[in-house]
């Protein structure tokens, strides 16, 4: 029989480890479920875990399961190439552990594999359908192997740090969600503030137009045009009042007659029209402006053709460099001789066109633009890169929707093409997307905001010169720009 002394110390002993994995559970649980960034979560686990358990090294991996890309990677204790070993090889790793099952000890693991011995437990686990992960523990600093009760408190804490992380995950996936509807109701608002603004200038002159014809008018009798002039004056006047509650709406006012907008604007083709008819008295005007309308915004049968994207993209820039010849900007071009790509004349003309002009709009007096043809293995690669004032991360997420200008309303000028920071509709960008669907290639933009100018609000002064942060063109390069890539895969590309 064992001796009472023996049997209480054993007994004590056992309350003693068991007080220490509840104290253990309580303390990982208060610690983990204040924190809502996976991230922190993750450091916070690693650090209490290696504690508890006496070591000094471990590591914990998130995998998105379908892509094998790791989405957060964090460790103590761990060398930068033992790192860069778990990190490359960390999809097969978690494949090996959850055959294994639910816990594994790394002598289990195949010798030749690049991360033998880097630790000596793994615990694969799964947060959700879109992300698994793995914890690595290394041996223990007094040598001891680790025990069956030291594998159940590990699966236990294991099992905390997944709800942990579920609710992290969600938590930021509700962030995402509302700064996503933020950004979309900041966007909606500057479209809506853009439009008004650019429905200005047509109704003034609309305005203009119908006082100067009513002066030219005067020597005919009334009766044969005052009715017609009447009524378009009316239709202008709608406009002009819709467009005023537009503003209206902008500053917070509630109006919703805004709605009928486009079904006006739809409207005045017609109207105009009818109204030089009226006026000329040809009744072929119409079929002319009819025609006009269409030439401009009608859609087209474009018929693809094998062009040689060196020669065109070197043609164009030659017709185009005369336009902004009052503009201090550099044109470096390398045009690699490149298989005929396929594509309509018409779209791709107006695809180099927008983002040459592009380029030299966002470029200061001063700095140079690289546009290079290129053959990439199978591909056919045009870029156009410009040193200038970069666009912010938020724009870059709506660049290609269309009607949505990088600039702020207030700082917003319709000026001359090519000039600094002419402005616009915002529609070439939106286009060219519509094309890239049609026609077979992709479109990919990447850009970085000056340092100098971060905010959206921030203003490029428009010259090297005249920059407080540049002495050179090579110091404006060096601080921001965005690079636009057209890509003609194999299938829109002419055979070799």
């Amino acid at each position: 029989m064992a001796e009472p002394a023996t049997t209480a110390l054993s007994v004590q002993e056992e309350l003693d480890r068991r007080l220490f994995y509840l104290k253990t559970l309580y303390d990982m649980s208060c610690e983990l479920f204040g924190i809502m960034e996976v991230g922190r979560i993750l450091k916070h686990f690693l650090l209490m875990t290696t504690g508890n358990f006496g070591v000094i090294e471990g590591f914990l991996v998130l995998v998105e399961p379908s892509s094998r890309e790791i989405e957060h990677f964090a460790s103590v204790g761990i060398a930068e190439d033992s790192k860069t070993l778990l990190k490359t090889h960390a999809a097969d790793m978690l494949r090996i552990g959850q055959e294994h099952g639910l816990i594994m000890d790394a002598d289990h693991f195949p010798k030749d594999v690049a991360f033998h011995g880097l630790f000596a437990l793994l615990v694969p686990f799964q947060v959700d359908g879109t992300c698994a992960g793995a914890l690595g523990i290394g041996r223990k600093l007094v040598g001891e192997p680790y025990s069956s009760e030291d594998e159940d408190l590990l699966l236990t804490l294991v099992n905390s740090l997944v709800i942990a992380l579920k609710n992290a995950r969600y938590a930021e996936a509700l962030k995402k969600a509302y700064e996503e509807v933020s950004s979309l109701n900041r966007a909606k608002d500057k479209v809506i503030n853009h439009l008004s603004h650019e429905l200005k200038t047509p109704i003034s002159l609309l305005k203009a137009a119908l006082t100067l014809l009513d002066r030219k008018l005067g020597d005919y009798p009334r009766e044969r045009w005052e009715r017609t002039l009447l009524r378009a004056q009316k239709n202008v006047d709608r406009l002009s009042a819709m467009q005023e509650e537009v503003d209206d709406i902008m500053r917070g006012k509630d109006v919703t007659t805004y709605r009928m907008l486009n079904l006006l604007l739809d409207q005045c083709a017609d109207q105009i029209a009818l109204l030089a008819a009226d006026e000329v008295g040809e009744d072929s005007i119409i079929e002319r402006i009819r025609e006009r309308i269409e030439e401009l915004f009608g859609p087209k049968d474009q018929t693809p053709e094998k062009i040689s994207l060196d020669r065109f993209v070197a043609e164009r820039l030659e017709a185009l460099i005369p336009l902004f010849s009052h503009r201090k900007v550099r044109i470096q071009s390398d045009f690699d001789r490149a298989r005929p790509v396929i594509i309509p004349p018409d779209a791709l003309k107006k695809m180099v066109n927008g983002l040459v002009r592009n380029a030299v709009e966002n470029t200061p007096d001063g700095g140079m633009i690289d546009v290079t043809v290129k053959e990439v293995g199978e591909e056919i690669h045009l870029v156009v890169r410009d040193y200038g004032v970069g666009i912010t991360k938020e724009h870059q997420r709506r660049i290609f929707e269309g009607f949505f200008p990088t600039q702020e309303t207030d700082a917003y000028r319709s000026g001359h093409p090519f000039d600094f920071n002419a402005g616009g509709k915002g529609a070439d960008l939106l286009r060219m997307k519509i094309f890239s669907e049609r026609f077979n290639f992709r479109l990919q933009m990447d850009s970085e905001r000056c340092r100098h100018i971060p905010g959206e609000n921030d203003v490029c002064p428009g010259s090297v010169d005249q920059c407080a942060h540049c002495t050179n063109g090579n110091d404006c390069a060096d601080s921001g720009g965005t690079v636009f890539k057209v890509v003609f895969p194999s299938s829109g590309v002419e055979k070799s």
